[in-house]
């Protein structure tokens, strides 16, 4: 069945749905969905809808609410905090993040990052990844994406853990660390170029415990992806 986004605080009143923008352009002129079909449709809050196309227009689309279910409980929060990296890499983990249950992900400025200064107008296109990944894995409360934030500006959980997986990290495995407290856990992952030596100290000055991901070097995207599953495992939100 299709998914489809909506705002509830403006797109929807007595039990019907209506759909206008992008999303109703997708659903007549590419999808050519027609009157009596059905779709998914989520809030973004939790509210998980069935519904049956009544009207196509146009300008819009409206469909009748058949039935309407909350989500779950997602879990403890897990942040992902990604040093800023080359597009269509940070296309995939934003993308992949979305699948594997990350609530918040920050895009981080750091000294070796990858044309940090166009980070900032990347934040729509990156919304939209992660709208279609949600639509794709039945996610119905999207991940917060942030600001793009410089390292020293990050903030960190409140009695929460913060981790930062590092290359020359050798005594403190993930499988030593113990996530499962129900605390919400950050996870700081560096740019291609790693980490510049004062950005390792700040962090351990500021609390992050450093950890290994074993012994390869591993590309940015493959570090954030084995973390964030890593830390879904011990955490027991897999």
């Amino acid at each position: 069945m299709r998914r489809f986004f909506y705002d509830s605080s403006m797109q929807e009143s007595a039990g019907q749905i209506l759909i206008t923008g992008p999303e109703a352009h997708h659903i007549r002129n590419v999808l050519r969905m027609q009157p009596g079909d059905c779709a998914e449709l989520f809030d973004g809050k939790g509210a998980i809808i069935t519904g049956e196309i009544g009207r196509v227009s146009a300008k819009e689309v409206v469909f009748e609410v058949l039935s309407r279910t909350d989500a779950a409980d997602a879990g403890v929060p897990l942040t992902l905090a990604q040093a800023v990296i080359k597009g269509k890499k940070m296309d995939l983990v934003i993308q992949k993040a979305t699948e594997l249950g990350v609530d918040t992900f920050v895009p981080v400025l750091t000294r070796y990052c990858e044309n940090s200064g166009r980070a900032g107008k990347q934040l729509e296109r990156w919304q939209r990844i992660m709208l279609e990944a949600c639509k794709q894995c039945r996610r119905p409360i999207p991940m917060q994406i942030c600001a793009p934030t410089k390292l020293q500006d990050l903030s960190f959980p409140e009695g929460g853990h913060t981790i930062m997986p590092w290359e020359n990290e050798t005594g403190m495995p993930f499988s030593a660390l113990e996530l499962d407290d129900g605390q919400p856990v950050l996870v700081l992952i560096g740019p291609e170029g790693g980490f510049h030596p004062s950005e390792v100290a700040y962090a351990e000055e500021v609390g992050f415990r450093t950890i290994s991901l074993g012994p390869r070097i591993l590309r940015a995207e493959t570090a954030a992806l084995a973390a964030v599953v890593l830390a879904q495992q011990g955490m027991g939100n897999l």
